[in-house]
């Protein structure tokens, strides 16, 4: 088992995806951005119960520097050297590379610099523009999901992967997003497990 605690650094987000319950605009009364200061403090806490990884994700605020992913990893680092890290979705690394200007495998190189052990295969939802457009139009496409993953794990960076079921789908999605997936491993090796993630109505 690995023993793991989940770190939501912020709720704050522009996105707007229909079934998200999580995101809040900057001035909701709910909505928090949590320092850094704050986030090693929860990850050693995590570690003193046994953790030996953290999983980082937030929302998208529109103000985000594009270099906040790669420092924060430096910054939990030198706090705790021996504690992995697995974060940022392929969401939030095409959301840094928007914002730094840099090539994607450089801004991935730069997060493996700077700590990250592996990464979330999340924002995958279905793998199929036409039921993303429905969930959520402001993600990213299907390929630069799949480009993401793929110069992660070229990288030597792993990832999970998942499947998000239960909307607007057909099990046909299902299977093509699950054959995608399976082709992705055959050519990378690089997914670490399959996470099937029931949609909550």
């Amino acid at each position: 088992y690995v023993v793991n605690r989940n770190l939501n650094f912020t709720n704050i987000c522009f996105v707007g995806c229909a079934f998200c319950g999580f995101s809040r605009g900057p001035r909701a009364k709910d909505a928090y951005f949590h320092s850094a200061e704050t986030l090693i403090a929860k990850s050693r806490e995590a570690v003193a119960l046994g953790a030996t990884e953290i999983c980082i994700q937030g929302g998208l605020p529109r103000d985000l520097d594009g270099h906040y992913y790669a420092d924060l990893l430096r910054t939990i680092r030198a706090a705790i050297p021996d504690l992995h890290m697995h974060a940022f979705s392929p969401m939030e690394i095409s959301y840094g590379v928007e914002k730094t200007g840099l090539p994607l495998a450089d801004y991935l190189a730069m997060l493996k610099e700077a700590g990250i052990g592996s990464i979330p295969g999340t924002a995958a939802e279905i793998l199929d523009d036409s039921v993303r457009g429905e969930l959520s139009p402001n993600k990213l496409k299907v390929a630069r999901w799949i480009e993401i993953i793929r110069t992660a794990h070229a990288l030597g960076i792993p990832s999970t992967s998942t499947m998000m079921y239960g909307h607007t789908e057909s099990p046909d999605h299902w299977v093509r997003h699950m054959l995608l997936l399976r082709d992705i491993q055959k050519e990378t090796g690089g997914f670490t497990e399959f996470v099937p993630l029931g949609f909550i109505h």
